[in-house]
């Protein structure tokens, strides 16, 4: 993975192929869901999602304090916002399974935060972009409804659908599992790339603003992911982990670019979190050892 982070970087003139992620999530997806499915433990899921909230806010207020003391310019503010309240990324499932997680809990947390981000982000980066409406929070709203949509039914569909239906023919499938973190590795080239690639295209780059968001990113990283692991000890650190680290960065780009048009470089907090995250996740693919999970 970090090969694909780099050759990302270099090569920008992929970024045309990130039309196909979708595509490479949904497979990711498919390929997780298409297993038997074990008896699940739901009463984490609520207690998750409340926590990633209510850490989500703490963030923003502190990142509010600190930016009107040090009279931080607002787009670190706005930034930190949408890194603090972004839903789960759409592999976060796949990625749960891939560490030896639960991907099951890990969807039904993924459904559950892009709900409450559906209220939570509109609200919260409204009130302080100064440009709340009644007509903002929708448009916020169905944006990230939207993008969840289509990801998540049609794959789903397919796999339990095969699994109830013909049961036989979806275990087929299961031997292609093993190839999920190699889909998962060509969609991080293309997201960097992609990244890269809208990094390049910016005009009246601000390299001060660039470096800053570079460095707010990782703290916000590092931090969230290291916060999930330890709050989720014992029995769910890869859910915790994922659920507060691994973020929606395609969507609160896309939230970025579309609701602070008047501070185009908002978009740099996202970016650069693409690159962070996608380290984090390659360190816990080589490191995490599934059986010793478990063991735990």
């Amino acid at each position: 993975m970090p090969l694909a982070i780099v050759l990302g970087i270099f090569l920008p003139q992929f970024h045309a192929g990130s039309n196909i992620l979708p595509f490479l999530i949904g497979m990711m997806m498919f390929l997780t869901f298409i297993s038997k499915i074990p008896p699940q433990e739901h009463h984490f899921t609520f207690r998750i999602e409340i926590r990633a909230l209510v850490l989500g806010l703490f963030l923003t207020l502190l990142l509010f304090i600190l930016t009107k003391f040090f009279n931080l310019p607002k787009e670190f503010l706005l930034a930190g916002i949408l890194l603090a309240l972004s839903p789960p990324a759409n592999a976060a499932p796949a990625m749960s399974k891939i560490l030896g997680g639960n991907p099951v809990l890990m969807l039904i947390i993924f459904i559950i935060g892009h709900v409450i981000a559906c209220f939570s982000i509109p609200l919260v980066f409204g009130y302080f972009s100064n440009t709340y409406s009644l007509e903002l929070y929708f448009e916020m709203a169905k944006a990230i409804f939207n993008k969840m949509q289509p990801i998540v039914t049609i794959p789903l569909a397919l796999a339990f659908g095969m699994r109830i239906f013909n049961p036989s023919f979806a275990d087929k499938f299961l031997r292609f599992q093993k190839y999920t973190i190699f889909i998962w590795t060509f969609a991080v080239f293309l997201i960097i790339s992609n990244a890269s690639y809208k990094i390049q295209n910016m005009e009246n780059m601000d390299w001060n603003m660039f470096f800053g968001m570079g460095v707010l990113s990782l703290i916000f990283c590092v931090l969230l992911f290291v916060v999930g692991w330890f709050i989720g000890k014992p029995k769910h650190p890869i859910e915790f982990s994922q659920s507060l680290g691994q973020k929606n960065t395609v969507l609160i780009i896309i939230l970025a670019q579309t609701f602070a048009k008047e501070m185009p470089l908002v978009v740099l907090g996202p970016i650069w979190y693409v690159v962070w995250q996608n380290l984090v996740l390659s360190f816990m693919t080589a490191k995490v050892k599934p059986s010793k999970l478990k063991s735990e």
